[in-house]
């Protein structure tokens, strides 16, 4: 196997991870961005790759604490990429620093989160564990959420982690997956990209989604694996020189276990 990298932004670009190729490899981010500014963090950065062949799907969630080299920026933490540089700069922080490329992103801010959840008429949640803050307590178990339950389950911290968070963030996804497939969206992608073409920002048009679509016939939820690249199995917490907090990556860990996940 390859010997682990040291920990922190490496100084030259990793060797792209190969088993990638022939994959669809998109990034869903979350943010909250207000509609018009472009002055945001994507406190949500979720690498997304499909396989069309097997229908196995791969949801890697990178902490938005991860300090990572941005090509062309310096040093910093991960989330703040799209801020300097749009889509380019995070897809290539996320080539340099971990071999990853993904081909198209879709930005949701908390506004189209809420849509989204509403046009599908709630979605369905596996809650592995009781979830309690001030405002609500869920699970365990399956919950049925609205668009305001689903927000929190997918933001809340208080009792928890970013790292918890990540983890509950692709328990959602896996639930709108689940709805939309229900919804028959490989029947219906120009009527679905239509409706929520207005809830989200991407880099994809109609013919790149009904081309997805056409290729995720074997897509299910059931074949969805997730990781967090959280510490300390991917990462050391740091307080940089500078005074602020930052999970320095392994990235030898990081790319191991997403050929682990692949094979």
């Amino acid at each position: 196997p390859p010997t682990p990298l040291p920990l922190g932004p490496p100084a030259q670009a990793v060797p792209p991870i190969a088993e990638l190729a022939g994959r669809i490899n998109l990034l869903l981010l979350g943010s909250d961005q207000r509609p018009g500014h472009w002055d945001f963090r994507t406190d949500t950065i979720v690498f997304v790759s499909f396989d069309p062949q097997t229908g196995e799907t791969l949801l890697a969630s990178f902490p938005r604490d991860l300090y990572v080299r941005i090509p062309g920026y310096g040093v910093n933490r991960i989330n703040t990429a799209m801020e300097f540089g749009g889509f380019p700069a995070l897809a290539e922080t996320l080539a340099f620093n971990f071999g990853l490329r993904p081909q198209h992103y879709i930005l949701v801010n908390f506004h189209g989160f809420k849509a989204l959840i509403e046009t599908l008429g709630g979605i369905d949640v596996y809650v592995p564990r009781r979830l309690c803050d001030h405002l609500r307590c869920v699970g365990p178990g399956w919950v049925h959420m609205d668009a305001d339950v689903a927000l929190w389950y997918a933001r809340s911290r208080e009792t928890t982690s970013d790292f918890d968070r990540a983890r509950r963030q692709q328990e959602v996804l896996r639930a709108i997956a689940s709805r939309l497939l229900r919804l028959d969206a490989l029947h219906r992608a120009p009527e679905l990209y239509a409706l929520f073409r207005g809830m989200v920002v991407t880099d994809l048009g109609v013919d790149d989604v009904v081309r997805i679509v056409a290729q995720a016939g074997r897509f299910s939820p059931d074949r969805t694996h997730g990781v967090v690249f959280a510490p300390p199995q991917f990462g050391v917490p740091w307080i940089t020189p500078q005074g602020a907090y930052v999970v320095l990556p392994n990235i030898g860990a990081i790319q191991a276990q997403i050929r682990t996940m692949l094979r």
